[in-house]
């Protein structure tokens, strides 16, 4: 009981803090503080400098120089670029050795192939290759080049099935008076017809143009799936408005002789794919 009693006591102590000068030893300041007191002043003031030292790395510039978790993030995506884009750069190394030997091949050239061996060997871990494994690597270039050139000629068989399959209505009834030719700059063909003959679409599509310019008179423009675009010029009148969707054979416009380009009455017809004119008459139907 008495050890108990001393150590209360002993929390009830106070301490005094005293100021002197150091010339006079003269009492300038004092105060009295409990340890209790003491400790909670400390926590206080390390409470307050933390704070302070968060806020100013929070809304100071120093805050750009801490390492944050999207760094981080950035940081990773930007290696596996890196790695994507050296496998790219290997691919596209190995695929140029490879035309750089079919090209040596097909030219007859005696050092056939040698770039492209390197890069077989090097994939193959350096294996040694003797007159057999030579003749197996040629057959194997012209077999590969077999592939690609009966590849190559279905890609083009289907593609020009696909252009002939591809097949337009006859834009109006009318005798053909000057025909394709964009060596000369005449991109469409001329169909003289009967005034007030109508025009008609020549392939579903929506009317992406209806419009008067003094060269070309009345033009309306029709576009259609695949990238197909025709063109029709020189009308007298418009029956169809920017937005409208039109089937084959339904009247568009009135033929006529509209515009300064023209020197009778007749239909300018152009068809454009992909952005470059193309021959009509190769996709009309009679």
């Amino acid at each position: 009981m008495a050890k108990q009693k001393k150590e209360k006591d002993k929390e009830k102590d106070k301490y005094k803090v005293v100021l002197y000068n150091e010339s006079t030893l003269q009492e300038i300041y004092s105060f009295s503080i409990l340890p209790l007191n003491f400790l909670a002043y400390l926590g206080v003031a390390f409470i307050v400098i933390v704070m302070t030292a968060v806020l100013v790395l929070m809304y100071s510039p120093l805050n750009g120089l801490l390492p944050r978790k999207e760094d981080g993030v950035l940081s990773k995506k930007v290696d596996a670029y890196s790695l994507r884009v050296d496998s790219v750069a290997t691919l596209l190394q190995t695929r140029d050795e490879y035309f750089r030997s079919i090209h040596n091949i097909m030219t007859n050239n005696p050092s056939a192939n040698n770039n492209y061996l390197d890069t077989a060997i090097a994939s193959s871990q350096k294996v040694l290759m003797d007159n057999s494994a030579q003749q197996k690597h040629d057959s194997l270039m012209r077999s590969i080049i077999e592939i690609e050139e009966k590849a190559t000629s279905e890609i083009i068989n289907e593609t020009s099935k696909r252009e002939k399959s591809k097949t337009f209505f006859n834009p109006i009834r009318g005798m053909v008076t000057a025909r394709f030719d964009a060596g000369s700059g005449h991109l469409g063909i001329d169909i003289a017809a009967k005034e007030g003959e109508p025009v008609l679409a020549t392939y579903p599509g929506t009317v992406i143009l209806a419009t008067w310019s003094s060269e070309t008179g009345n033009v309306i423009q029709i576009q259609h799936i695949d990238n197909f675009i025709s063109i029709y010029k020189h009308n007298s009148a418009l029956l169809k408005k920017v937005g409208d969707k039109v089937s084959t054979g339904e009247p568009i416009a009135i033929v006529g002789n509209s515009g300064e380009f023209t020197s009778g009455t007749h239909l300018h017809f152009e068809l454009w794919h992909n952005g470059v004119p193309v021959d009509p008459e190769k996709y009309i139907i009679e």
